[in-house]
């Protein structure tokens, strides 16, 4: 008998479904059963689309990180021909997206969960922070290259430096139950990353 025929819009409405409950539930308080329930398929079908939860949970944490680049791309456009105030608006909009809910971000919080116990998953969340750091990379060189942002450091360790910064401030956030984490770091960047 032949298999189903695999529909690009189920693939994706279970994508969004498992990145909405692994975010606020995380990877052990999902089940497979539950993300197919709010999509509506039968259990069954989940496997047309997926070999397991966790070759699922690994293509959940890509179609994250797709979304969180495209935004980072859109938002990090140079105001005024300004890298660092594109940095700053940047992670002052996290602050205001944050406000009401403070779940954290997709990758630090599946990365304290799973730890290194899932290879698939690991590599996943490396790729997405790489996506990040790239989005921030390229933005640090174009300040470089226009005397706004410090070269004395390379734009890759510090925009290594800003992921780093940014990871901790959203962990610190959802401990906390407060935006001040983001706010501080936010602050921190003029001293760190201008030219003097």
């Amino acid at each position: 008998m032949a298999r189903p025929r695999r529909n690009d819009n189920t693939r994706e409405r279970l994508l969004d479904e498992g990145l909405k409950l692994f975010i606020s539930q995380g990877y052990h308080g999902t089940g497979i059963k539950e993300v197919v329930d709010q999509v509506n398929v039968p259990k069954g079908s989940f496997y047309n689309y997926f070999e397991s939860k966790e070759h699922f949970a690994a293509e959940v944490i890509r179609h994250y990180s797709r979304q969180l680049i495209a935004c980072m791309s859109d938002q990090l456009k140079e105001p005024e021909d300004n890298a660092f105030m594109a940095l700053k608006d940047f992670f002052e909009r996290e602050v205001q997206r944050h406000q009401d809910s403070k779940t954290g971000c997709l990758i630090g919080n599946l990365g304290a969960e799973l730890g290194g116990s899932s290879e698939l998953c690991r590599q996943a969340m490396i790729e997405g922070l790489e996506g990040m750091k790239q989005q921030f990379s390229q933005t640090l060189k174009r300040g470089q290259s226009r005397n706004v942002i410090r070269d004395d450091i390379s734009a890759e360790e510090l925009a290594d430096f800003l992921v780093n910064a940014y990871e901790g401030a959203l962990l610190r956030m959802q401990l906390e139950q407060s935006v001040k984490p983001i706010e501080k770091m936010s602050s921190f960047l003029s001293s760190y990353l201008v030219c003097s």
